[in-house]
């Protein structure tokens, strides 16, 4: 009975651990100038609510963040934690990482449960800065979009949503560059990016519009099916750290059931003779 409640216990930590994945997103800030202060360590394995990711997120930024001409975020929805590393999807996030990866200062909240509230975050940064919130069309955005005057452009750039698709998330990830590159041509190094989820699975009526299946492709099993993810990987340690304490319990009650047989003074006084 030990044993199975063992068990339980260990299935619905990794099921709890695998609903955390699907239903968490992800948040990237950077910025060529020092307006991100680096928390990632302190957030690198805290799953987020959607209210504490907002106060993180503003803690993210530096004290003399309204000096920057342009913050930028940037709402990817649908994405969830595991799909920046999805194998597979490098071409979907190509620019974000080398953005990333080239920035002066950078942090990640790599679990907020169940999205952002990018709304009211870019509210609350406005209102901080004495600032106005505009939302833009990644499609058509242009320079006049980020002309900055005595206060920072707090802009909201909603990207199509994703539908765990990797071809729009490919033409979004051209989007997010020809964004960023407007940004740049602009006010050249004097901005911050925030680049996050407002929500991790796709709405019911969403699920329903899906694109024409493409033609099969022969391709190799690890190219056509992501095998290694996180949560595969802790689901395979629950099972052998399973199957260690089931093999240590069976060993133990084998020991204790078993009677020793030792031999009585009177057989041994017959044996003698």
């Amino acid at each position: 009975m030990k044993l199975l409640a063992t068990a339980t216990t260990l299935f619905s930590l990794t099921s709890v651990v695998l609903a955390y994945e699907a239903s968490s997103v992800p948040c990237l800030m950077w910025s060529p100038k020092n307006y991100i202060v680096d928390n990632a360590k302190s957030n690198s394995q805290i799953v987020l609510s959607s209210s504490d990711a907002t106060s993180t997120i503003l803690s993210s930024l530096s004290s003399d963040i309204c000096s920057a001409k342009v913050i930028t975020l940037v709402n990817q929805p649908e994405i969830q934690s595991t799909t920046l590393a999805r194998h597979g999807y490098e071409n979907a996030f190509s620019q974000l990482k080398e953005y990333n990866s080239e920035a002066a200062t950078r942090t990640q909240i790599k679990y907020i449960s169940n999205g952002v509230d990018v709304e009211q975050v870019a509210k609350q940064i406005a209102s901080q800065c004495d600032a106005e919130v505009s939302t833009l069309d990644p499609s058509a955005v242009a320079r006049e979009n980020f002309v900055a005057k005595n206060a920072p452009v707090v802009a909201i750039v909603p990207l199509p949503s994703s539908n765990n698709d990797v071809n729009i998330l490919e033409d979004n990830n051209k989007l997010l560059d020809q964004v960023l590159e407007t940004v740049k041509e602009e006010v050249h190094d004097d901005y911050v990016v925030i680049y996050t989820s407002s929500s991790a699975k796709p709405s019911s009526s969403q699920t329903l519009r899906r694109r024409a299946p493409q033609a099969p492709q022969d391709l190799p099993i690890f190219k056509k099916y992501q095998l290694f993810t996180p949560g595969v990987f802790m689901v395979l340690g629950v099972v052998f750290l399973f199957m260690f304490i089931a093999g240590t319990g069976i060993t133990w009650l084998v020991g204790i059931q078993t009677p020793l047989r030792f031999e009585g003074p009177a057989n041994k006084q017959k044996k003698q003779q």
